[in-house]
């Protein structure tokens, strides 16, 4: 009887555990304070990220009830349970209590000349970055901060007073959804990223969608398109124009049919190549060479450098080291973690630096034209795998670009004397931040990677609300509250 009972208990546990099983919860410290990024794993390379609010979801399809789950986070203790006692609730993690602390900070077994020497030394034996397949998953998040807008024609010849009229209130309606505008739009992907190098990949698309509403895009293309519906409604776009803008004379043969480059745009939009290259370029960027963002780890001319903590992964004793701009050309600061037995960066962070900025164009003067990219940061995840090797888990970037364009634009008919006049002055900060979690990781060889055959665009669906059940299959970034709140109101 008590085998058999043992019998049918293990076989109802093999078929809960057989099914899909989605389990979502939060992790926590012992003061409840929400720890982000921390990982839930199931064997050695299954698992998911805690997000900002240290929320995850994770599915169990395939898994038995004996397998383990190991909830982890630098500085906080490895908690462990098996599957079948795993399930949707808030688990607590215990912070590291380190006793070797002051003894190592004290002693300085080693100096950090020394360690970011063998870190550098060791970056070929640690990291890997070709012929590699990569499945992601990849959200980006836009949105707007409107400071001033200002369109408004000065003069004009050949048209009704309610035709200016008219034209001027569409210019008011734009401006007016520019600065009150509060909608962020969300993009999001699944797919496999190929790696032949760090010049050339493939990317495969599974699924791919939007949350956006329509109605308030302002995106910079869709702004763009409206100021040109609006100047379309006014002149006749079957003329041909010349076009001036302040002393400036742009071009004698302007058409206004925008049908192509309507075209043009949605195509760039939709592009996989666009895309592929967005995220190969964040994948690099997020390596370690004099060129990427993190070059404080292989220009150490150009930074200084402390020894702030010594804090554990599991057993795993971690430097924890801030750096700051040295030099000039230098433009970040921030901290990275460096295992004390492989030398390898486990995370690091970046900002700019005080009075540090991006990519500029300051002809405010001149053209009423400036751009600015500022408040930069983000960091990276580095995970060890079987093979040995670190690779990216998890990365995220984010950046402001302040704009100002003040000029005036006059059309002249290049057949009569009509002319139109108009004053345009606009000024914002488009926010952007982009997410990539790697799910899983594997080797590719040549042949397979020519054999991948990459297609020209990307199909996205596009949602007026968020949808809790879409990525039920996979193992995504829980999103933020906001954006599970994403509804267009009609």
């Amino acid at each position: 009887m008590f085998k058999t009972y043992l019998t049918i208990s293990f076989f109802i546990s093999f078929i809960y555990f057989g099914y899909s099983q989605q389990v979502s919860g939060k992790v926590v410290s012992k003061t409840s304070n929400p720890i982000p990024y921390a990982t839930i794993q199931i064997g050695p390379n299954y698992g998911v990220i805690t997000n900002e609010e240290g929320h995850f979801s994770i599915e169990t399809k395939g898994f038995k009830a004996s397998d383990s789950v190991y909830i982890s986070c630098l500085g906080f203790e490895k908690t462990g349970m098996q599957l079948q006692e795993f399930s949707s609730k808030e688990y607590k993690l215990t912070e590291q209590l380190n006793e070797l602390h002051e003894v190592y900070l004290t002693n300085k077994p080693m100096t950090l000349d020394s360690i970011m020497y063998y870190v550098n030394r060791n970056l070929k034996k640690n990291y890997k970055n070709n012929l590699i397949t990569y499945d992601i998953f990849s959200r980006r998040t836009e949105y707007i901060v409107g400071k001033d807008a200002d369109f408004e024609i000065d003069k004009s010849t050949g048209f009704k007073k309610k035709q200016l009229e008219a034209f001027n209130k569409d210019f008011d309606d734009l401006e007016k959804s520019l600065l009150n505008n509060k909608s962020k739009q969300y993009t999001e992907f699944v797919g496999t990223l190929n790696i032949k190098d760090q010049k050339t990949s493939k990317l495969e698309v599974d699924k791919a969608i939007r949350l956006l509403d329509e109605r308030n895009n302002q995106s910079v293309e869709n702004l763009t398109e409206k100021a040109k519906d609006i100047v379309l409604k006014h002149l006749d776009k079957d003329k041909i124009y010349t076009v001036k803008s302040g002393l400036f004379k742009m071009s004698d043969s302007v058409s206004l049919d925008n049908d192509n480059d309507n075209n043009k745009m949605e195509d760039t939009l939709n592009s996989l190549k666009f895309i592929r290259n967005m995220v190969q370029n964040m994948i690099n960027s997020h390596g370690f060479s004099s060129n990427t963002i993190l070059n404080f780890i292989t220009d150490t001319r150009k930074y200084k450098y402390e020894i702030k903590d010594i804090t554990f992964i599991g057993s795993e004793m971690v430097y924890v080291i801030s750096y700051a701009p040295k030099r000039g050309s230098a433009d970040f600061e921030g901290t990275f973690y460096v295992s004390n037995e492989t030398f390898a960066i486990l995370k690091a962070d970046y900002k700019f630096a005080k009075g540090r900025i991006g990519e500029k164009f300051n002809l405010k003067l001149v053209l009423g034209v400036k751009y600015i990219e500022q408040n930069k940061k983000g960091f990276v995840i580095y995970k060890k795998h079987e093979d040995g090797f670190y690779y990216p888990n998890y990365m995220t970037d984010q950046l402001d670009r302040y704009f100002y364009v003040d000029r005036p634009i006059k059309f002249k008919d290049n057949n009569s004397s009509e002319k139109v006049a108009f004053d345009f002055k606009i000024e914002g900060v488009f926010k952007e931040k982009n997410e990539i979690l790697i799910m899983d990781k594997k080797d590719v060889l040549p042949s397979e990677y020519n054999a991948t055959v990459e297609k020209r665009k990307i199909e996205y669906e596009t949602l007026s609300a968020f949808d809790p059940n879409y990525w039920k299959d996979y193992n995504v970034l829980e999103p933020l509250k906001e954006m599970k709140e994403f509804k267009v109101e009609y």
